[in-house]
């Protein structure tokens, strides 16, 4: 809660009343933003805990600076306070600083003081007990120097305009310490003269010459302000940088005004006034030292090409719209080097995806010429079932032909005879031809062309085939296959040459094992949504400890194996979308393979 500045009603003891003297009004708009700020950082800090009055005297001290008044005004102050409890005091500028010091005695000789928007160098000359606490402000010609020396290195002069106003508080610009302070520069004093020889010598400075304008400069006659009225005229002649002490001028011509940060003045005073209420003040003083935060005009910037690097501290620059790169010139490079990353994974991934395709060709190739190789070692192993398949129907065509011949010789053949004779042995001839069209798949070279067929339709012509071999070892070989069409998409000799070395795998096992059952049963199935499964089971020697690696390059527990057999096999079947596997069984062993059936669908 707070209580209305000029509320003069007594207060209770739990009430917080803040008296604030200051050395004139309101005169500009920063000014007023200071104190605007200042009632309302008390009151943030003070507010919360307590209840807070806060009181506002106008000592008019620029105004009316003879002895008499000051004692007047102190008498006036004692009378109007003798019954108002004060709790603290905060004091504005060095003028009034000056005032209590010469009269707290009389006034209010045991209140907590704080001053703020002092003169360091006022300061320095006064006896200020060492129970008073505040901030002083770097605000003398050394500091403009400085200012100046630092935005433009290459300043040679400093040119002063205008009269300094009777209301000012807080600069030291006294003739008598210009050249002290001109750090070597060379001060040209225009303060004083006409508006036209003003004009006239701004006109005519160096390139190398700094200007610095208080705006506040008043016309002793008039009493009119009319700062503002050179400035317009002179900022469109002037051959040098302007520099000026009213932010309200930046953006119409100045390079920059040289200000401060009345927030934090504000915020500093409150801030001690606050430790004086918490019990933190102690007998020790504690002085805030507190410079120049220049405000900047950026297209006066680019026009007397000021380095931004050499920007005072705290410095401000307005009507600056940094570009992309400057706000943002770190996430763009980590943008861009994203990009460039994901650019080179890309390029790798294409690369890699090259690569794999010409490794996936040659791979094809080359298990294309094992599988041919692998065809043309197994074709050894039933050329005898095929000379004993064909040579039955070559016998009996021989011996119908000899037939034949033999009743044409005679003077009245027997017609009927030959026409018999001619029937067995387009018989025997047909019967050669599907021994030949059975055997097509297995003895010709494969090509990647891959057809939609039955595997059941498929494994009956292998057992076909192999039905020979199987009777010539003694093996029986029955057939469970599904009632089911399972249409897959294949190679046709590929997947033929798998059943073989199965079955033949099978084969080799029953042989090695030498018992009474000799059986092989081949089965087939639908496995799971959109797959078929084939297995070849086996009375054989089962594959011992190796079941895990017998589909490897090179591993056989055949003593006259080579190894690759199995790993051609599971080769085309991964080659195909399936998967295969073995197992042992009691008795024998088991190898099954799966397939992906053609649309997930059988008929």
């Amino acid at each position: 809660m707070s209580i209305s500045i000029n509320s003069y009603a007594k207060t209770p003891d739990d009430i917080k009343t803040v008296l604030v003297l200051s050395p004139g009004a309101r005169t500009t708009p920063y000014l007023e933003n200071f104190y605007t700020t200042l009632e309302e950082a008390l009151e943030t800090r003070l507010g919360k805990k307590s209840q807070l009055v806060l009181l506002h005297e106008n000592l008019d001290l620029s105004n009316f600076q003879d002895e008499k008044y000051r004692d007047s005004l102190a008498f006036w102050l004692k009378e109007k306070y003798r019954n108002r409890k004060v709790d603290a005091i905060i004091v504005v500028g060095h003028n009034s600083l000056k005032f209590l010091l010469a009269y707290n005695k009389r006034l209010w000789p045991t209140i907590p003081i704080v001053f703020t928007l002092a003169s360091d160098i006022e300061v320095t000359h006064m006896s200020v007990p060492a129970s008073i606490n505040g901030t002083v402000i770097r605000a003398n010609f050394s500091n403009v120097v400085n200012a100046a020396k630092t935005l433009l290195p290459t300043t040679t002069q400093i040119v002063l305009l205008g009269d300094m106003p009777v209301s000012e508080m807080n600069k030291t610009f006294s003739s008598s310490t210009l050249a002290r302070m001109s750090d070597g520069l060379t001060v040209l004093d225009l303060r004083g003269h006409t508006k036209e020889e003003v004009k006239e010598k701004v006109s005519n400075l160096g390139s190398n010459s700094v200007i610095y304008m208080e705006m506040l400069t008043e016309d002793l006659a008039t009493g009119k302000i009319y700062g503002r009225d050179l400035f317009d005229e002179i900022k469109d002649i002037a051959t040098c940088p302007i520099l000026v002490d009213d932010p309200r001028e930046i953006g119409k011509g100045a390079l920059a005004a040289l200000t401060f940060n009345y927030y934090e003045l504000a915020t500093d005073a409150a801030e001690l006034t606050q430790d004086i209420f918490n019990g933190n003040s102690q007998n020790k003083q504690e002085l805030i030292s507190v410079g120049y935060a220049p405000i900047l005009d950026h297209a006066q910037v680019e026009r007397w090409r000021v380095n931004p690097e050499n920007f005072p501290s705290g410095s401000e620059q307005r009507f600056y719209s940094p570009s992309l790169w400057q706000s943002y010139h770190q996430q763009i490079i980590a943008v861009v080097a994203l990009i460039i990353l994901l650019m080179v994974v890309i390029g790798l991934l294409i690369l890699e995806r090259r690569w794999h395709g010409k490794a996936v060709k040659v791979s094809r190739r080359l298990l294309g010429q094992i599988t041919l190789m692998n065809r043309e070692m197994t074709t050894s192993i039933y050329k005898e079932a095929i000379g004993h398949e064909l040579a039955q129907p070559l016998a009996a065509i021989l011996s119908n032909v000899e037939a034949a011949q033999i009743f044409l010789k005679r003077d009245a053949p027997p017609l009927d005879l030959v026409r018999d004779t001619l029937a067995n042995i387009r018989r025997d001839n047909l019967r050669a031809n599907d021994v030949m069209k059975n055997m097509q798949g297995l003895l010709t070279k494969s090509d990647n062309k891959l057809d939609s067929v039955d595997i059941n339709l498929l494994i009956r012509k292998v057992l076909s085939f192999l039905s020979i071999e199987a009777k010539i070892r003694r093996i029986h070989i029955k057939q469970e296959l599904a009632p089911e069409t399972m249409l897959a998409s294949i190679n046709i000799a590929q997947m033929q040459q798998v059943m073989v070395n199965l079955l033949l795998n099978s084969m080799d096992a029953i042989d090695r094992k030498s018992g009474k059952e000799r059986r092989i049963t081949v089965e087939t199935m639908l496995h799971g949504n959109g797959s078929m499964r084939v297995s070849v089971t086996d009375t054989g020697t089962g594959f011992d400890e190796g079941v895990e690696r017998i589909f490897d390059s090179f591993f056989t527990t055949k003593p006259e194996g080579v190894g690759l057999g199995l790993w051609i096999t599971a080769s085309i079947v991964q080659a195909h979308g399936g998967h295969i596997w073995a197992e042992n069984r009691i008795g024998g062993g088991i190898v099954r393979f799966k397939l992906p059936l053609l649309t997930g669908e059988t008929i």
